[in-house]
């Protein structure tokens, strides 16, 4: 069912000269039970109508419409995605269909929804540190032991290297992820370390938590040294400390998140462009949505950007934008993600 999803998904990517979106962030709720240090999230009370009735049909509608456009991977962020009652039903329905699909998550609800979490592609648990203390005070939670007794749970039930630990990184837990990485080996798991950057929403800022100067080329040196430890478990996408290290986005390397990344809302709006910044949002059906001329004028500016824009260093929207900005950082990528370089 994947590959022929898939190979549909190419054919129609080609006959639309790869000028589609390829790739969902379905933010399921902005509500999280974590209050991490680096982190705009923490919010209460934003979506509360979730299960109703009306709001599920339309995001399985939204689904058949990413289907039939050709989407390939659906990722189900948050906030905390599993806030939302009924992200494990949107999952089923994406897994059916044939679409690759993620979740990145803190862990707290996974034991709760370990059926559901078991038809991911990919499980995205984020771990920092195995240091109890270190990760709640980064975490805003004593939640570590918990999160590891649902994860040791949780693995029962999937497949090797399909469990990918997601770990913030700067300074503060450096050296903390050799044990971490150790942790990853005994366990058949991924581990992505990525630099913490500062996440924008609409004008929202929290302290500058990113790295400066030489402390990017120290993580950078030490990630690199780890990966050669353990080649098997730990993958980052090598060329994004250069990206990192000259100022995030900008005209040089613009960011792709209006033409090749959706987001939608937790309302089944989809938001124009990109998730953290909204010119545009429609509740239209997604074709009509990329048709129009609000959409195609956005999609036009994106290789100018915004304001808003410069100094973004967000990890999403860099993937899909190595992929495209440049054929061998496409490649050098798919490589980073098989941990083959």
């Amino acid at each position: 069912m994947k590959y022929s999803y898939i190979a549909k998904c190419v054919a129609k990517q080609l006959r639309a000269g790869f000028k589609l979106p390829y790739m969902v962030m379905f933010e399921t709720t902005l509500m999280c039970n974590m209050f991490c240090e680096y982190c705009i999230f923490g919010e209460e009370g934003k979506f509360n109508d979730l299960q109703t009735r009306a709001l599920r049909e339309r995001i399985f509608r939204r689904i058949d419409e990413f289907a039939e456009m050709g989407i390939f991977a659906l990722s189900f962020s948050g906030g905390e995605p599993l806030l939302n009652p009924n992200t494990c039903d949107y999952i089923a329905c994406a897994a059916d269909k044939g679409m690759w699909t993620s979740m990145p998550t803190n862990g707290l609800l996974i034991k709760k929804y370990a059926e559901g979490v078991a038809r991911l592609d990919m499980l995205e648990v984020s771990i920092d540190s195995l240091n109890v203390q270190r990760f709640a005070k980064r975490r805003g939670l004593d939640g570590l032991p918990k999160i590891l007794s649902n994860l040791e749970f949780v693995l029962a039930k999937r497949k090797p290297f399909t469990t990918q630990i997601n770990a913030a990184v700067n300074l503060e837990n450096l050296e903390d992820l050799p044990g971490l990485a150790e942790f990853c080996k005994q366990r058949n798991l991924v581990m992505h370390p990525e630099a913490v950057h500062n996440v924008m929403r609409d004008g929202e800022l929290l302290p500058d938590a990113e790295l400066h100067g030489e402390d990017i080329d120290k993580v950078e040196r030490f990630l690199r040294e780890l990966r050669a430890a353990y080649p098997k478990n730990v993958r980052f996408y090598t060329h994004y400390y250069a990206f990192y290290r000259s100022g995030g986005f900008g005209p040089k390397f613009p960011c792709r998140h209006p033409s090749k990344l959706i987001s939608m809302k937790p309302d089944g709006a989809i938001h124009l462009p990109c998730a953290f910044k909204t010119l545009h949002k429609s509740q239209a059906p997604l074709r009509e949505i990329f048709a129009s001329e609000e959409a195609r004028k956005i999609i036009a500016q994106e290789t100018t950007l915004w304001d808003f824009c410069n100094g973004c260093k967000i990890g999403c929207p860099y993937e899909v934008s190595a992929f495209t900005n440049s054929p061998m950082l496409a490649l050098e990528s798919g490589l980073n993600f098989l941990r083959i370089i």
